[in-house]
């Protein structure tokens, strides 16, 4: 195929005959289907010997850009996009097509634009609302719109149509995978800033099964779970977060292995006793009461010496980790920054190491006590 694009090309140039866009057709579907499939490389090469015959259009011209950013080429991939914004701004007006639309709004978005962005993407949809321009049926279709009403900041719209777009799409053979993953991750987020964690949780959860989520949608995969009391499936996806990442994931790590104790000592109180709830406690409040309970955790080993008293002091010192961790877990999904927090309040050591909650063994009573004047 790509020879034939060639060979036609070397026929255009040095025979002067002029390939009819029908002869390339096939090509140009082709290029499409790479570029939905995330092959950026090889749609690359192709959309370059569509350029060369002198056959790409705005959207395709904003692919090549896409592609030329994608595999490295920086010089060429900004002569591409200003050569996309010319032809889109000139298609727009007599165009039918949301595709237009849709690509020039990403253009002015990555012109740094935002303006002209918001502008072309309202009057897309200002269009679809009043008739003028038939809403399309697609699963891409009905992406391009929830985007442009991303554009706009209109969320609840925005949502409306990624949700269909992502029960919509064939994911089988690669295609769509990078705007499925796009629509979730928008969907996941915005059902978080909202507080929705099941939502979130349930488009979340679905990005990082189609694969290619990065450490970021793990982390929010991650608290969303926590919210929802979902601790080792919280442990679960800090540990991929921290696995994309290994050399700068010291925070993943310690809100790991919080998030596995708290499945293994759950229910956890979700206020101070008396008191706020974890919530709603500010950065430097739940600073002040994680260091509150490590030192009563010290205490509480440092005076385990009645046996009498030691049923008692074990069950109190359980309801300290329980507060301990419940307030460690609601610092660590804010990303305040639990590992540096915890090594420099010294009590890094009662986040890894169950034992520093356990309390001295009894006295072995075989032992004869020392006498009292050491003879």
């Amino acid at each position: 195929m790509r020879h034939w694009i060639l060979s036609a090309f070397a026929v255009f140039t040095f025979a002067t005959v002029i390939l009819a866009a029908d002869d390339l057709g096939p090509i140009k579907e082709q290029a499409v289907r790479l570029y939905d499939q995330g092959n950026y490389d090889e749609a690359r090469k192709t959309l370059v010997d569509l350029d060369i015959a002198q056959a790409l259009d705005g959207p395709l011209l904003y692919r090549l850009f896409f592609c030329e950013k994608a595999t490295g080429h920086d010089d060429s991939a900004s002569k591409a996009l200003d050569r996309a914004r010319a032809a889109l701004e000139e298609e727009l007006a007599a165009s039918m097509s949301l595709e237009v639309a849709f690509y020039l709004s990403n253009t002015y978005s990555n012109l740094g634009r935002a303006a002209d962005a918001k502008r072309v993407a309202h009057e897309a949809t200002v269009k679809i609302e009043s008739g003028g321009l038939t809403a399309p049926k697609s699963a891409i279709g009905l992406f391009q719109i929830g985007k442009l009403y991303q554009d706009q900041s209109r969320q609840a719209e925005a949502s409306t149509y990624y949700s269909k777009a992502v029960e919509a799409f064939d994911l089988t053979d690669g295609r769509y995978v990078g705007n499925a993953r796009w629509a979730l991750r928008y969907l996941g987020n915005n059902a978080l800033s909202q507080r929705d964690f099941a939502a979130a949780e349930k488009a979340l959860a679905r990005l990082t099964d189609i694969g290619g989520a990065d450490a970021a949608d793990w982390e929010s995969l991650a608290q969303t779970r926590i919210k929802l009391g979902k601790y080792a499936l919280a442990a679960e996806a800090w540990k991929a977060s921290a696995k994309l990442h290994p050399a700068d994931a010291d925070d993943a790590r310690y809100a790991a292995r919080l998030a596995d104790t708290g499945a293994l000592i759950a229910p956890l109180p979700p206020a101070a006793p008396g008191g706020a709830t974890f919530a709603s406690m500010s950065q430097a409040d739940l600073e002040a009461f994680l260091k509150a309970q490590s030192q009563m955790a010290a205490a509480a080993q440092a005076g385990a010496t009645d046996p009498s008293l030691r049923a008692e002091t074990a069950s109190k010192l359980l309801e300290t980790r329980r507060l301990f961790v419940a307030a460690g877990l609601e610092y660590a999904v804010r990303s305040y920054g639990i590992r540096e927090t915890a090594f420099r309040e010294g009590y890094a050591v009662l986040i890894f190491q169950d034992r520093a909650w356990e309390l001295p063994p009894d006295p072995d009573p075989s032992e004869d006590p020392a006498p009292a004047n050491g003879s």
